[in-house]
């Protein structure tokens, strides 16, 4: 699967979660992420999220999409930080700090990639 925005890939290594516990996870206590990764998160219906950055070793970029995988809002998180909940979200984009920037990823803007065409990692 490839993360795109505006026919530009920003992600080829691509990991879906859909389950509470590797989301509660998500990236923490991992050392790094490659330049071309991004985390995303499958709710199964829309509703309320908040994320947070505790045991994590580096900045990363959130991305918040509704159904239409279009940008609610982004946030950049430290380490050992939180962030506010965000209403009506289907789909949780974490990446490397600064892929929002890079990409002009604002509210409205649309990603594109296609959840059934990869393997979701819920192996934990």
């Amino acid at each position: 699967m490839i993360l795109k925005h505006d026919g530009t890939p920003i992600a080829t290594r691509v990991e879906c979660v859909t389950t509470t516990l590797r989301m509660m996870l998500g990236l923490m206590l991992r050392r790094k992420i490659p330049d071309d990764y991004a985390m995303v998160f499958v709710f199964p219906e829309p509703k309320s999220d908040s994320i947070h950055a505790l045991f994590m070793r580096f900045p990363i970029d959130v991305i918040f999409l509704d159904k239409d995988k279009r940008v609610i809002e982004t946030a950049r998180l430290n380490p050992w930080t939180g962030y506010k909940h965000v209403k009506n979200v289907s789909y949780v984009v974490e990446m490397n700090a600064g892929t929002s920037d890079r990409y002009g990823l604002v509210a409205g803007a649309e990603l594109t990639f296609d959840i059934a065409a990869t393997h979701i990692n819920d192996h934990v």
